[in-house]
């Protein structure tokens, strides 16, 4: 029986608490899941139900904590560098707890945490073993840069809340500003209204206007993941379809519904997308150009950091499902703008996998090998002095 060295753990703000067992980061021997309903609303509450499951987990492959190596915590939100919780959307109960520390004294083993997005580029890095931006698309747009040699690159650990001390490469869809006037454009050239546009906004954030507003409050600009993200795409659906309800006879019932829903609409507009319906056409050409405006800015103002040309861009999440639609227009406007980036799904998710879970067992191994290491100093240091 292979026995399991490695505990992942992913916790969803919004599709619950993911937990696996790993001989290997590549390879889970069993998993289990907290369904988010489950969560409460304490702190406390929250660490007895995950030890519950990491129990259960355990106690099912006929093993303890204390035979694992380490644990990996990947989760939502911006951490500090001690693995406080700093900032969590919709898990107000975590902000200013260490599930970290806690974790380390109720199992007994070393634990290491990292924010989703960095963990699930590390998990692309232990396959490609080489330099890379990862982005992952959802609810927003987030993303890594993860050097040659595996480290996060400018991770927003401790972050001071002021929009200038984040890296568009690690927060890209909240740093990045899309600039109104090259939106107005582009709009145009799909003859849809960026008016129009600004005006479903508004509705949606119930006349909230900072939120039309760019980093540090930059009225000219609004930021990316507005646009480039899961909902984004279905705000510019709705934009480029404006009173034109063509697209509809092409869709059921159910498909019309979920079409108007930002959470699913995604893969009805591939859909249409797939059938060549002009206004999903126009409206993944579009969200390609505004993408590749973002990656000029990214990649751009990171080479000015360090980073080499020509990184390969892994793209997870949902809505990256739809690269085949939007990539295209965003390669060929990347080629024009002088980038030699190339944009590919993740490989994690081509092997069925899920990033954030092996990203959570690569820094679990990491956080072994870090601890070996240091004993083995100590065991030197100790046997000189003698």
């Amino acid at each position: 029986m292979v026995r399991p060295q490695y505990l992942g753990v992913d916790i969803g703000a919004g599709q619950g608490t993911r937990l696996a067992l790993f001989s290997d980061p590549h390879t889970i021997l069993a998993e289990t899941e907290l369904v988010v309903d489950a969560y409460g609303d304490t702190f406390e509450g929250y660490v007895s139900l995950l030890k519950e499951r990491i129990a259960f987990l355990l106690d099912s492959n006929g093993c303890s904590a204390t035979d694992l190596l380490a644990a990996g915590i990947a989760s939502a939100g911006i951490l500090g560098s001690d693995g406080t919780f700093l900032l969590v959307a919709n898990l107000p109960f975590l902000i200013g707890n260490n599930l970290k520390t806690r974790l380390e004294e109720d199992l007994g083993i070393p634990v290491a945490i990292e924010n989703d997005a960095n963990a699930g580029g590390l998990a692309e890095w232990s396959v490609l073993k080489g330099e890379l931006l990862y982005w992952v698309f959802g609810g927003g747009w987030g993303g890594s840069w993860i050097s040659a040699d595996g480290e996060v690159r400018f991770p927003a650990h401790d972050w001071s809340m002021r929009d200038e001390d984040l890296h568009p490469s690690n927060e890209p869809g909240y740093a990045i500003p899309l600039q109104k006037a090259m939106l107005r454009q582009v709009f145009t050239e799909v003859n849809a209204s960026y008016e129009r546009f600004e005006e479903d906004l508004c509705v949606e954030f119930n006349n909230d206007e900072s939120r039309l507003h760019g980093p540090a409050g930059d009225p000219s600009s609004i930021r990316a993941e507005i646009v480039l993200s899961g909902p984004g795409r279905c705000r510019l659906f709705r934009a480029v379809v404006g009173d034109d309800d063509f697209y509809e006879r092409f869709l059921d019932i159910h498909e019309l519904r979920e079409i108007r829903d930002p959470a699913v609409a995604g893969k009805h507009i591939s859909k249409l997308s797939g059938m060549r319906v002009e206004a999903a056409i126009n409206t993944d050409r579009l969200y390609g150009k505004i993408l590749a405006h973002a990656t000029r800015y990214l990649v751009r103002r990171s080479m000015d950091d360090g980073l080499p040309e020509g990184v390969p861009i892994c793209l997870g999440g949902k809505p990256s499902y739809a690269l085949p639609y939007f990539g295209p227009s965003t390669q060929r406007f990347l080629g024009k703008f002088g980038l030699m980036n190339y944009m590919r799904p993740s490989v994690i998710d081509e092997r069925g996998l899920n990033a954030n879970l092996v990203g959570a067992a690569v820094i679990a191994r990491k956080c072994a090998m870090d601890r070996n290491r240091k004993a083995s100093g100590e065991r030197e240091s100790r046997a000189r002095s003698g």
